[in-house]
C-alpha cells in the first residue's frame, strides 16, 4: 500500500519514538530528587558519609523504578555493588586528597558500569577499550535519552492537570501578592517591635547578595536532573538484544580482517625483544642482585646504580604487555603450533618484564631506605605489586582464555585502590618515616606536617619522638618558596610538628561546615579529638 501525499506531509519528521517506559513521570520525580539530595549532601561541603549516602539512594532509586517498570536486575552484574559501596564508605574513612578523588572516580565509573548492565548483558564480556569507553558511552546515552523520557514525564502532569500547567499562573500569583505583602508586612511592623525584630533579621540574611549562588545551584540540580533522568531511563530500557559494543569498539574488532601480519613477522619481533630483555636481565643479575662489589668495579657507586630507572622500567612493563595484547590482536596464526610459538614466546617475555618489576622494586627500596616514604613512592609500590598481579593472570589468559584478560584488569585496577584506602597512605608513611627516624635519626619533619588528617594520630606521636631534637630544617612555608629568609625559616622537627598541629586545630575550629553530619568523616573527628586533648 503506497503512501499518499496528504500522509507523508502529516507525518512527522525524525520523531523519537517513546521509551518503553510506564511511569515516566515517576523517574524524573525520582530524579530531581536525587538532585536536590545532591546538592544539599555535596554542595560546598567536605566529603564524608555523604558519598555514600548518595550512591545507597542512587541504587535505591534506580531499584524502585525497576521494580515498578518490572525490570529485574542482572544477577550477574550485581557484584558491582560491592565495590561500588566500598569506595564510597571509604570516603567517610580518609581525607588523602589523591585518594579521595581515586574514590570518586570509582564509584562514578561504577555507577556507570551498573546503569549500563542493570537490566542486561554481562560486565566480563567487555574488552579494555570497553571499559575505558563505557563511563563516557553512558554520559552520552543519559544526555541523548533525558529528552524523550522527560518529555512523556511533563505531558503526563499536564494531562493530570488537565492539560494546563500550573507553572505560569503560579509566578503571576507571586507577582501580584509581592506589593500586598510588602505593604502588610511594614505596618504589621511598625505595630510589633519583636515582629519587626524578626522581619529585620529576616533581611539581614543577605538574601540579594546570595541570588547569584541560588540560580547557580538551581542549575547544576537541573543539570544533573536530566543527566540522571536519562541514566535511570538508560538503565531501565536495555535488552539483551542491544548491543554491547560501541561502534569504535566494533570497529576495532574488524580491523584485523583489514590488517594484519604475519606469524613470521610477529615471531621476529617477539624474537628479538626476548632477546634485548634477557641481556638487560642478565646485567641485573650481575650487578644489581649481584652486589655491591660488581658496581663499585664497573665505576660507580651502588646508591648511584640502584636509585634510579624505577619509573623507566614500570613504563617498559606496561609498553610490553600492550605490545603482546597488539600482536595477539593483530596477528594471523594459521595453526596450533603458531598458537602455542606465540604463546610461548609471549610467556618468556612476561617472564623477564616480572624479573623487570622485582628490580625496580629493588630499586625503589633502596630509594626509600636513603629518603624515606612518599605519597607518589608509596603508589608506585602498590601500582608493581598490582601490575604483577596483572602480568601473571595475564599469562593465564593467553594459554586459558584470552577473552577473560579485561575484567581480570579491571579487578586489578579496582584492587589497586582497594589496597590504597586499606593502607591508609598518608598515615602508613608518617608510621613508617617516624620508624626510620628512630633508627637513623633523619625526618623530613617538613612533609610529615604536609599529610593529611589521616596521619594526625602519628603526627602526635612524632612530638615525643622529637622532643629534644635541637637540628633545625627548612619550616614548611620556606621549603614551599623560592627564598629563605633567616632564621625564622628554619626550626627543629618538634617545632615544625607542633606549629602544624597548633595551625590544623585553629582551622578545623574556625570552619566547621566538617561537622555536619552529612560530611562525617572518621579521620577528621578523630584529628578533631587528639588535637582538642593536646590544645587543653
Amino acid at each position: 500500500m503506497e503512501t499518499t501525499h496528504e500522509e507523508l506531509i502529516a507525518k512527522p519528521i525524525d520523531t523519537p519514538e517513546p521509551l518503553p517506559l510506564r511511569a515516566p513521570v515517576r523517574l524524573v520525580q525520582t530524579a530531581v530528587l536525587l538532585s536536590i539530595l545532591a546538592d544539599w549532601l555535596f554542595y560546598d561541603k567536605p566529603l564524608g558519609i555523604s558519598l555514600l549516602l548518595f550512591a545507597g539512594l542512587v541504587v535505591a532509586g534506580l531499584w524502585w523504578n525497576g521494580r515498578n517498570e518490572t525490570i529485574t536486575p542482572a544477577k550477574q552484574n550485581l557484584w558491582l555493588l560491592l565495590p561500588l559501596f566500598f569506595f564510597a564508605s571509604m570516603a567517610a574513612l580518609r581525607t588523602n586528597s589523591t585518594l579521595t578523588t581515586l574514590n570518586l572516580l570509582a564509584v562514578l565509573c561504577l555507577l556507570a558500569y551498573l546503569a549500563f548492565f542493570y537490566a542486561a548483558g554481562r560486565v566480563a564480556n567487555l574488552n579494555l577499550v570497553g571499559y575505558a569507553l563505557l563511563p563516557l558511552r553512558v554520559l552520552g546515552h543519559s544526555l541523548a535519552l533525558a529528552g524523550p523520557v522527560i518529555r512523556p514525564g511533563v505531558a503526563e502532569m499536564r494531562k493530570e492537570g488537565n492539560g494546563r500547567s500550573p507553572l505560569l499562573p503560579l509566578l503571576r500569583g507571586l507577582l501580584l501578592a509581592l506589593p500586598v505583602l510588602f505593604i502588610f508586612t511594614m505596618l504589621l511592623s511598625s505595630a510589633d517591635l519583636i515582629f519587626a525584630d524578626y522581619v529585620e533579621e529576616l533581611f539581614s540574611l543577605d538574601i540579594f547578595n546570595r541570588l547569584g549562588e541560588w540560580l547557580w545551584r538551581g542549575i547544576l540540580i537541573l543539570l544533573m536532573s536530566v543527566l540522571l533522568a536519562g541514566g535511570l531511563a538508560l538503565a531501565l530500557t536495555r535488552r539483551p538484544t542491544d548491543d554491547e559494543q560501541s561502534a569504535l569498539e566494533r570497529g576495532l574488532a574488524n580491523l584485523p580482517s583489514h590488517f594484519s601480519l604475519g606469524f613470521i613477522e610477529t615471531g621476529t619481533i617477539l624474537v628479538l625483544v626476548n632477546m634485548l630483555f634477557a641481556a638487560f636481565v642478565g646485567i641485573q643479575f650481575t650487578y644489581l642482585f649481584g652486589g655491591a662489589a660488581n658496581v663499585t668495579e664497573a665505576g660507580y657507586t651502588f646508591a648511584d646504580y640502584a636509585r634510579r630507572g624505577f619509573f623507566e622500567l614500570l613504563t617498559v612493563a606496561m609498553l610490553t604487555m600492550l605490545l603482546v595484547l597488539g600482536l595477539n590482536w593483530l596477528s594471523r596464526r594459521e595453526n596450533k603450533g603458531q598458537i602455542r610459538l606465540f604463546n610461548g614466546l609471549g610467556s618468556v617475555l612476561m617472564g623477564l618484564v616480572l624479573v623487570m618489576l622485582v628490580s625496580a622494586w629493588r630499586r625503589m627500596a633502596l630509594y626509600e631506605a636513603a629518603f624515606g616514604y612518599t605519597e607518589l613512592r608509596l603508589i608506585v609500590y602498590v601500582f608493581m605489586a598490582w601490575l604483577a598481579v596483572t602480568l601473571v593472570w595475564f599469562l593465564l589468559t593467553l594459554w586459558l582464555r584470552p577473552d577473560r584478560f579485561a575484567v581480570g584488569a579491571l579487578l586489578a585496577v579496582l584492587g589497586f585502590v582497594a589496597t590504597l584506602n586499606l593502607l591508609n597512605p598518608d598515615a602508613f608513611i608518617a608510621r613508617q618515616n617516624l620508624a626510620r627516624y628512630e633508627q637513623s635519626g633523619d625526618l623530613d619533619a617538613a612533609y610529615l606536617a604536609s599529610l593529611s588528617t589521616d596521619a594526625v594520630p602519628e603526627l602526635v606521636r612524632g612530638l615525643t619522638l622529637t622532643l629534644g631534637d635541637a637540628e633545625t630544617q627548612l619550616t614548611p612555608l620556606c621549603a614551599n618558596s623560592w627564598y629563605i629568609e633567616e632564621p625564622d625559616c628554619y626550626a627543629t622537627p618538634h617545632e615544625i610538628l607542633r606549629t602544624e598541629l597548633s595551625e590544623r586545630y585553629e582551622a578545623m575550629a574556625g570552619n566547621t561546615v566538617w561537622q555536619r553530619w552529612t560530611s562525617f568523616n572518621l579521620s577528621r573527628w578523630q584529628a578533631w579529638n587528639t588535637l582538642g586533648f593536646l590544645a587543653s
